[in-house]
């Protein structure tokens, strides 16, 4: 009797034991597994964060145009902007160096993840050789976005990845089941072993499709920056929208509201009537998104509205037409441009609340980050166009007289005569010197002698036709080339009764006249240059006798 108690009583501790050992058997394979995926998970979330950052500022002429010409207030700018859209990130900086051999390269410095990026231009065909981007940053940031972690980066430990090392966390739910458990786990350890493949299986396919699903969508919005970037593609609001429905997941619809004034409009929509909802227009205050800057996971967003509006036309179509009753989750994004909120997209769930992931709001922040980098690109660039126009049309017209200069004169002047050669058609170009300006720009000053120019040139543009050059080429002397001239007689005639018409200054009538001389070609001249000096020279012979005009032509004939 007493024998077969120490059988049973040995019997059982066997079993404890054999319990034990395959409970911590079955819990050190799954702590395996799930190090592995927390291996894999570490590396591609590492991997995405760096090509955000690449695609968002370090592959544009903007900034690759500043490193070249050390720029640092434009540099210091993005470096700001990077630290507002990353916040995990502990330094930002471009310093001297070898870039990596790819568009960037990983690796760590005791707890801190450092990536090296190189700095392109937009086409990604040109890269600044001797400098590199340096972003620093937690690398236990990386696994503090994974809930219920095993472990945690340590300085010592065991390997993990990027030359990190690793140290198991002992929670009571990762003890040893306790012991008065362990003859039922034995009898069912099949069940539970079952169960924990599974488990692995559906951590390791929710892992699987994250990472996809991150991967889709940080190519989608390369592809997107890159279109827009290359002039395949111009941004509108709508295609906004629309792409940021495709790319971010459990969005099923959604719409863009811009700011236009002291209001926020719709200017796009996805599942809605937009005729109707581009009518509505919100106060600051009337968002339930708020106007903070940050990304907002919305519920309840009809109960919201009708608290705003409180009835009203406003209310009726976003009833009716934005179905505000049908949206169960909301998750709004601001689009920021210069620190400033532009716009928001807004991106709809009809099927349950709670419908964005963590991976959604990862992917809508790196779309917002990127809209904002080109839009402001956008505007950028429209701005330096504006210039460069300006540029080129200060080069080739007067800045006073708004008229052709001297550059632009020869230009057209050379396109006449090419086509009178052709044609057989003659020209006429006409030397005009204001006469009695002199003394105006002397006793009334040159503030009184830019306004008679200005008055002038206006003058003459009206009574030259669209086919003739009128340009000022220095001073107050003037210069008309006439294609196909016939009676430049009467129109010399017409140019003085314009000229001669009285000028009010202050309080006081002033006129000017004017002396004109003239060459015709192909009479006078074959060239651009002897039209011009024979007809400088038959001015001034017109302004030394007081003659209205003189020819050219008459000039061998005078007693000069």
């Amino acid at each position: 009797m007493n024998s077969r108690r120490w059988v049973i009583f040995l019997s059982a501790i066997v079993l404890i034991m054999v319990a034990g050992f395959m409970t911590q058997l079955m819990y050190d394979m799954s702590f395996r597994n799930q190090l592995d995926m927390l291996k894999t998970y570490f590396v591609a979330q590492t991997d995405f964060f760096a090509k955000s950052i690449s695609a968002g500022y370090f592959q544009w002429d903007e900034m690759y145009d500043a490193v070249i010409n050390n720029n640092f207030d434009f540099i210091d700018e993005q470096v700001k902007d990077i630290r507002k859209n990353y916040p995990r990130i502990e330094k930002v900086e471009i310093v001297e160096g070898i870039p990596p051999e790819k568009m960037y390269e990983i690796s760590n410095n005791g707890m801190d993840m450092i990536i090296q990026l190189k700095i392109f231009n937009d086409s990604m065909t040109q890269y600044v050789p001797n400098k590199v981007a340096i972003v620093e940053l937690p690398a236990q940031s990386f696994l503090n976005l994974v809930p219920n972690v095993p472990i945690k980066l340590s300085e010592s430990g065991k390997p993990f990845v990027y030359n990190l090392r690793y140290k198991r966390l002992v929670r009571f739910n990762d003890l040893t089941i306790p012991l008065f458990f362990f003859v039922t786990i034995v009898m069912f350890f099949l069940l539970i072993l079952v169960s924990f493949e599974r488990h692995r299986i559906n951590v390791e396919k929710r892992v699987s499709e994250s990472l996809e699903s991150q991967r889709k969508s940080l190519q989608a919005i390369n592809e997107f920056t890159q279109a827009v970037l290359k002039d395949i593609l111009q941004p509108s609001y709508q295609y906004m929208i629309e792409k940021a429905v495709q790319i971010v997941p459990g969005a099923q619809g959604g719409s863009v509201l811009i700011r236009d004034g002291s209001y926020f409009t719709f200017s796009g929509c996805v599942g809605y009537d937009f005729e109707q909802l581009s009518k509505v227009k919100f106060r600051p205050d009337e968002l339930v998104q708020g106007t903070n800057g940050e990304i907002k996971e919305i519920e309840a967003l009809g109960e919201f509205d009708k608290e705003a509006f409180r009835g009203g036309e406003n209310l009726d179509i976003l009833s009716k037409y934005g179905r505000i009753d049908e949206i169960k989750s909301t998750l709004s994004i601001p689009v920021i441009v210069n620190n400033e909120i532009v716009a928001f997209l807004n991106l709809d769930n009809f099927e349950k609340e709670n419908a964005f992931t963590e991976d959604s709001k990862k992917v809508a922040t790196v779309f917002a980050n990127q809209l904002g980098v080109l839009f402001e690109r956008i505007a950028l660039e429209k701005e330096l166009e504006q210039q460069k126009e300006q540029f080129q049309y200060l080069s080739t017209h007067d800045s006073l007289t708004g008229l052709p200069n001297r550059r632009l004169l020869e230009i057209e002047a050379e396109k006449l005569m090419a086509l009178a050669r052709r044609d057989g058609k003659k020209i006429c170009c006409m030397f005009l010197d204001l006469k009695k300006f002199k003394i105006i720009n002397d006793t009334q000053g040159h503030k009184a002698g830019d306004y008679f120019l200005r008055v002038i040139g206006e003058r003459l543009k009206n009574i030259a036709r669209k086919s003739d050059i009128v340009a000022r080429i220095g001073g107050d002397e003037f210069v008309f080339v006439l294609y196909d001239c016939k009676d430049y007689i009467q129109f010399i005639d017409r140019a003085l009764e314009e000229i001669e018409k009285d000028i009010y200054y202050g309080y006081e009538k002033f006129n000017v006249s004017g002396n004109f001389g003239i060459s015709l070609f192909p009479d006078d001249g074959q060239t651009l240059d002897e039209l011009f000096s024979k007809a400088d020279s038959a001015m001034y012979y017109a302004k030394k006798n007081d003659l209205k005009y003189w020819l050219a032509s008459d000039l061998l004939n005078s007693d000069t």
